[in-house]
C-alpha cells in the first residue's frame, strides 16, 4: 500500500500542535492541591450512620411494601412517604403486588404517582394510564371516585375522550352503529358511549370505570362525560399539562430550558464557600405533604452513598433539619437534571443513568470547591446551592471536553483507549472513559472526582504530543484520516521515524524498506531488546526535530512516550530473523514499503 508523502516542515506548526500541548497542560494542571486527609482508626470517636446509609439499609422492594402494610397505623405510614419515595417503590415492586399500598395512598399522592407516570414530554400515554386505574377500580368504586375527583377535570375527561365516543341522548344526538365497537348506554339514560380502545382489557376497563363512577357520584360522572364530548382534546391536554408542570416544578422537575441551568458553565473563581446561596430549610405541613420533594428514594440514594467524598462529607451531616434540607435538595436537583435531559421518570433505566450523572458531578464539584478537604466541603454543603456545585463539576468536565474537541479532528486514525476517551468527552456531556480506570474497564461512566479528571488531562496531554511530534514529521493527519482502510494509524509515523533513526537515519516517516528493517534488527539491537547506544541516539533525534518544528511544551512528556514507542518496536521487529526473507506484511506499528529491492 502507498501512502502520501510526509510534508516538509511549515511555519504553521508551533501555532497548532505547540499550543494544542501547551493547552493540554493547561487542562492537566487545573491548579487543583487537594490536602491528603488521612482517618485515624484507633480514634474512639465514631461517626453518625447518615440518614442516607440509614435509609437504605431499611427493607426494600416486597419487604418494604409488607412493613408499611402491617405498620400499627398503614394508612399514615403510607400517607407519610413522599409521592417520589411512593412512586419508585410501587415500580419497584409492580403493580401486581402493590394494591394494598395503592388502596392506602391518598389521592393526592396517586395524583402524584400519574403525575410522574404517564406523561411523555407533553402527551398523556394510555398504555401507561391504564395499570394505575385498573388498580384503583379494583380496591373498590370508593377510592377510585375519591381519586378520580381530585385529579385535574382535563386530564379525566381526556382519558375518557380518547377510549370513547359519547353521544348526548338528552340532546337528541343519534349514535353511529355502523360499526361493530362495543356501546352502552348511561345509567342516568343521559348518555350513550362507544368504547373505541384497541385492546380488549381497556374496553372493559373503561366501561367499569363510568360504571363505578355514577356509583359513587353520578354528578362527578355526568361532569366527566359532558367534558369528554364537548371539549377539544388537544385544550384538554394543553390544560392538564400545566397543571401537571405545576407541580411537577415542587418535586424538582421543572421546565426543560429551566432545569438546562444545572447544566450552565460558571466561572470557578465566582463560587466561594461561604456564599450563602444554599436552597432554604422547607417546613412541610400535611396539606403540602404531597407536593414536597419529600426524602430520596432507594433508587438515588444507592447512587449518592457509591461517591466516596461525597458519602464521607455528608456522614459528618449530624443535625437533623440540616441532613432534612440537604436530602430535599439533592431530590430536587437529581430531579432536574432529568428534566434537562428529557428522561421520563417512569423510564427506570435513564433515571438510574440521570442519577448516576446528578450525583457524581456533583461529587466532582463539591470535591473541586474543597480541593478534597472534608472539613471546606461540609461548610461547601452548608452554604452553597447544590445547582452551583453541579455547575461547577459539569464545568470542570467541560474543559476536558473542549480540548478533546480541537484534538479529535487530528487525532481519528489513534488507537485504543484514546478512541474511547475522545469518544466519551465528546458525547453530549463529557463522560469519563472507563478504559482509564484500574483495573481497565469498558464504556463510558461520569466524572465523579479529580482524580478522574487529572487521569483524563493526563492522557489527553500525551495525545497533543503525541499529534505534535505527527505534526513535526510533516505529517498532514486530516488527510491521512480520509484513506481508506488498513491505513497507518498517529503513532506509525512516529515508530517509522524512530526505527530509522535507531541507526543513525534521517528522522522522518517515510516507510521503511525491508532492506532497512534487517539494518536496525542487526546493529540496533541486543537481543530482543533495543540497546541503550540506539536509544539515546533515537532520543536525540527526535529532540532535534521537535527542536526545529519550535515544538517546546510538554518536552517532560518524551520520555515516558518514547519508553512506550520503544517497547512497541521491540515487540515488532526483535523476533525477526534475518537470515530468511522478512515479509513486511507481518510487521506492524510502522510504515513499510513493499518494495523489497
Amino acid at each position: 500500500m502507498s501512502f502520501p508523502k510526509p510534508r516538509k516542515h511549515y511555519s504553521a506548526l508551533p501555532s497548532v500542535a505547540d499550543h494544542l500541548v501547551r493547552c493540554a497542560i493547561d487542562r492537566s494542571n487545573l491548579n487543583f492541591k487537594p490536602r491528603i486527609c488521612v482517618s485515624n482508626d484507633s480514634s474512639d470517636s465514631i461517626i453518625p450512620l447518615s440518614r442516607f446509609r440509614a435509609a437504605l439499609a431499611r427493607p426494600r422492594g416486597y419487604k418494604r411494601v409488607e412493613e408499611l402494610i402491617y405498620a400499627d397505623d398503614p394508612a399514615a405510614a403510607v400517607g407519610g412517604m413522599s409521592v417520589t419515595e411512593l412512586y419508585f417503590l410501587i415500580k419497584e415492586v409492580g403493580f401486581g403486588d402493590s394494591y394494598e399500598l395503592i388502596s392506602l395512598a391518598t389521592p393526592e399522592q396517586i395524583r402524584g404517582c400519574l403525575d410522574l407516570d404517564i406523561w411523555d414530554r407533553d402527551k398523556v400515554q394510555l398504555e401507561a394510564v391504564a395499570p394505575w386505574l385498573t388498580a384503583l377500580a379494583d380496591n373498590g368504586f370508593e377510592q377510585f371516585a375519591s381519586v378520580w375527583e381530585q385529579l385535574d377535570p382535563e386530564l379525566t375527561a381526556l382519558i375518557i375522550k380518547r377510549w370513547t365516543v359519547i353521544y348526548d341522548l338528552s340532546l337528541g344526538e343519534e349514535p353511529d352503529d355502523s360499526d361493530d365497537l362495543p356501546m352502552f348506554t348511561t345509567p342516568d339514560t343521559f348518555f350513550a358511549v362507544k368504547l373505541t380502545a384497541e385492546k380488549e382489557d381497556d374496553v372493559r376497563l373503561v366501561y367499569n370505570l363510568i360504571e363505578d363512577l355514577y356509583r359513587a357520584d353520578g354528578v362527578l360522572a355526568r361532569h366527566t362525560l359532558m367534558s369528554a364530548r364537548s371539549e377539544v382534546t388537544a385544550e384538554l391536554e394543553e390544560m392538564s399539562y400545566r397543571w401537571r408542570t405545576g407541580r411537577m416544578a415542587d418535586l424538582g422537575y421543572v421546565d426543560f430550558y429551566q432545569a438546562l441551568e444545572v447544566f450552565r458553565p460558571i466561572d470557578p473563581r465566582n463560587i466561594k464557600i461561604g456564599e450563602q446561596t444554599q436552597q432554604p430549610h422547607r417546613v412541610i405541613d400535611e396539606e403540602d405533604q404531597a407536593r414536597a420533594p419529600g426524602k430520596l428514594p432507594a433508587t438515588f440514594i444507592e447512587h449518592v452513598v457509591g461517591r466516596a467524598f461525597l458519602a464521607r462529607v455528608l456522614d459528618r451531616i449530624t443535625d437533623a433539619e440540616e441532613a432534612e434540607r440537604l436530602e430535599a435538595a439533592l431530590l430536587i436537583l437529581v430531579n432536574n437534571v432529568l428534566a434537562a435531559a428529557r428522561v421520563s421518570p417512569g423510564d427506570e433505566d435513564a433515571v438510574k443513568v440521570g442519577t448516576e450523572h446528578a450525583t457524581a458531578t456533583l461529587a466532582l464539584g463539591l470535591e473541586t470547591i474543597s480541593a478534597g478537604s472534608e472539613d471546606q466541603a461540609e461548610q461547601a454543603l452548608r452554604t452553597i446551592s447544590l445547582t452551583r456545585l453541579h455547575r461547577l463539576g459539569y464545568t470542570v468536565s467541560l474543559r476536558l471536553s473542549r480540548l478533546a474537541r480541537a484534538l479529535a479532528p487530528r487525532a481519528r486514525t489513534t488507537s485504543e483507549p484514546t478512541i474511547s476517551v475522545l469518544a466519551a468527552l465528546l458525547a453530549s456531556r463529557p463522560f469519563f472513559a472507563q478504559e482509564l480506570d484500574t483495573p481497565a474497564m469498558s464504556g463510558p461512566r461520569p466524572f465523579e472526582s479529580l482524580a478522574d479528571i487529572r487521569v483524563t488531562a493526563e492522557h489527553l496531554t500525551v495525545l497533543a504530543l503525541r499529534i505534535a511530534v505527527a505534526d513535526s514529521l510533516g505529517v498532514d493527519l486530516i488527510e491521512m484520516a480520509k484513506l481508506p482502510e488498513p491505513r497507518p494509524s498517529l503513532d506509525d509515523h512516529s515508530r517509522t521515524a524512530l526505527v530509522r533513526a535507531l541507526v543513525g537515519g534521517e528522522f522522518e516517516a517515510t516507510p521503511l524498506s525491508v532492506d532497512e528493517l534487517v539494518e536496525v534488527r542487526r546493529k540496533a539491537f541486543e537481543g530482543s531488546s533495543i540497546s541503550a547506544s540506539a536509544r539515546s541516539q533515537a532520543a536525540t533525534a527526535l529532540e532535534v526535530c521537535l527542536d526545529k518544528a519550535e515544538i517546546t511544551s510538554g518536552r517532560e512528556l518524551l520520555a515516558t512516550l518514547l519508553s512506550g514507542w520503544f517497547i512497541d518496536i521491540e515487540q515488532q521487529l526483535g523476533g525477526l530473523d534475518t537470515d530468511t526473507d522478512i515479509d513486511p506484511r507481518f510487521v506492524e506499528g510502522v510504515i513499510l514499503s513493499h518494495d523489497k529491492s
